[in-house]
């Protein structure tokens, strides 16, 4: 991945002031370049990624279809979104100050326009101060950082500018009283698909659900569910809801009380996996029982008999058993 062209913007909310840059960053560092890149990468990569779809009345679309038309120059289509991106914060009361880097790269043979809104955050550094009785250092705050890694604050988004598919990286933030996506709906004007994490955490929900409602065992139903999502994931292969709820499910009922669920929450027929990088957390089955005791097990072992067993007893008990440990460590 490599940087064609890269400018920044200073979208200081605070003062009610955005200072937009003339022309492109030139001569950038090799420790700027590799932070900014990192970051970008990390957009792609990111577990909250949402994949969009422009409306068609988008001003956003226009923008980038003169840009790529040469219609508009790239600086001039990077002040015109810098003050677009500004002027909706300050109507929605956003008034976290930041810096914009706006950006047009290379990954893999395709061009992508790139907007990071990144979030300044507060730190510590240190101040030298000369006086006729020599060098005094000072540590003192400092409150316009940017970080190398996408925080909880930051919002992104890419374009591809050949057929001018979204991506984009955020949290949701509360306007008019509901939770929407800032820079989907409201900056870019388009339909946004939940991201794997919040496709992850629903598939999850409703598994249990419909598991109680049938009166089946949770404990067996979810942790497959998990371990389809990672399968497909780490193998970079689309998931149909449909073939999920086929493997959870025996009962055409129960398979038919997932999908409508799911289609509820918004998630796709077609889960997409490009680009997903599964949590740790996701790759194992927490379990604790009545007596507070609790056991992580990683989900590929925990329907096969090979290495886990759950058995239930007449008294109405429940024993684990786990098998073929050849090491135990205490942590």
């Amino acid at each position: 991945m490599e940087f064609e062209k890269v400018i920044v913007h200073v979208l200081d909310c605070e003062h009610n002031n955005c200072i937009t840059s003339v022309s492109c960053m030139e001569n950038m560092s090799v420790e700027t370049e590799k932070m900014l890149l990192s970051k970008a990468e990390k957009v792609f990569q990111n577990a909250g990624r949402k994949k969009a779809i422009f409306k068609e009345e988008s001003t956003m679309k226009k923008r980038l279809a003169e840009l790529k038309e040469e219609k508009l120059s790239f600086e001039e289509c990077s002040e015109q979104i810098a003050n677009i991106i500004f002027e909706k914060k300050m109507q929605y009361a956003l008034y976290q100050s930041s810096d914009l880097v706006i950006a047009i790269l290379k990954k893999e043979g395709r061009r992508y326009f790139l907007v990071l809104d990144n979030s300044y955050m507060e730190g510590i550094t240190h101040n030298l101060q000369v006086n006729e009785n020599g060098s005094v250092n000072e540590i003192v705050p400092c409150f316009g950082l940017l970080s190398a890694n996408l925080v909880k604050q930051d919002r992104a988004f890419l374009v591809e500018l050949s057929d001018f598919s979204i991506h984009c990286v955020e949290n949701k933030v509360e306007i008019e009283g509901e939770k929407v996506n800032f820079m989907a709906d409201i900056i870019l004007q388009s339909n946004a698909n939940p991201s794997y994490k919040e496709t992850f955490k629903c598939l999850s929900k409703v598994s249990e659900a419909v598991s109680e409602k049938y009166d089946l065992d949770e404990v067996e139903i979810v942790p497959k569910m998990k371990s389809m999502l990672v399968d497909s994931a780490s193998m970079q292969q689309s998931l149909s809801v449909d073939d999920v709820a086929q493997v959870l499910f025996s009962s055409p009922l129960a398979q038919a009380d997932f999908k409508e669920e799911i289609k509820k929450q918004g998630i796709p027929e077609k889960i997409e996996m490009e680009y997903v990088k599964p949590a740790k957390a996701e790759k194992v089955q927490k379990i604790k029982t009545d007596k507070g005791i609790e056991i992580i097990i990683p989900v590929d072992y925990m329907n096969s008999k090979e290495y886990v067993e759950f058995r239930n007893h007449p008294d109405g008990t429940i024993s684990i058993q786990l098998k073929n440990i050849t090491h135990i460590t205490s942590k």
